[in-house]
Parts: structure tokens; C-alpha cells; sequence
């Protein structure tokens, strides 16, 4: 048989194994999930700068109303856009 020193070394020796496996695994899940923490804080300052970022966006979009009716058309212009002109004149048919 099996001298009873090795068995007892066997044992401390898979006591200590497990112990420092233990610790180890320990820490990895502790960094994993302090990695997480920091993304997830991250990606919530992302939404909370966004959101200041659109509402900065419509406090300054201060654009003037334009009022087709009385402005003159001029096609010849570079800026003239056919399209917004075409949709203009159906508003103006369906009041």
C-alpha cells in the first residue's frame, strides 16, 4: 500500500493547490467585473453627453420661418431647391 506520509502530502498539497486556484479565480472575477463597471459607466456618460449634446441643438436651432407666399422665386438661383419649391406649392393647394 501507499505510505501514509505520501497520502497526507497529497491531501496538503491539493488543499494548497485549491487555495491558491481559489484566490486566483477570485481575483480574475473581481477585474472582470470591475472591467464592466468602468464600460457600463462609460457608455452611460456617452448617453447623458448626448442627450446634452441634442438638447444644446435644438435650444440653438433657431432657424426663421419661411414664409413661401410672400417670397419671390427666383430658379435661376444656385441655392433654388426644386424640391422643397414642389412641396411649398402642394401646402399651399391643400390649405
Amino acid at each position: 500500500m501507499v505510505n501514509r506520509a505520501f497520502v497526507n502530502v497529497g491531501r496538503w498539497s491539493a488543499l494548497a493547490f485549491g487555495l491558491v486556484y481559489g484566490y486566483s479565480h477570485n481575483a480574475s472575477l473581481q477585474k472582470q467585473e470591475n472591467v464592466k463597471k468602468q464600460q457600463l459607466e462609460y457608455e452611460r456618460q456617452e448617453q447623458l453627453i448626448e442627450k446634452a449634446r441634442l438638447a444644446y441643438a435644438a435650444k440653438q436651432n433657431t432657424t426663421k420661418p419661411v414664409a413661401a407666399a410672400t417670397e419671390s422665386v427666383d430658379v435661376d438661383s444656385p441655392d433654388f431647391d426644386f424640391e422643397k419649391f414642389i412641396a411649398q406649392l402642394e401646402a399651399q393647394e391643400k390649405k
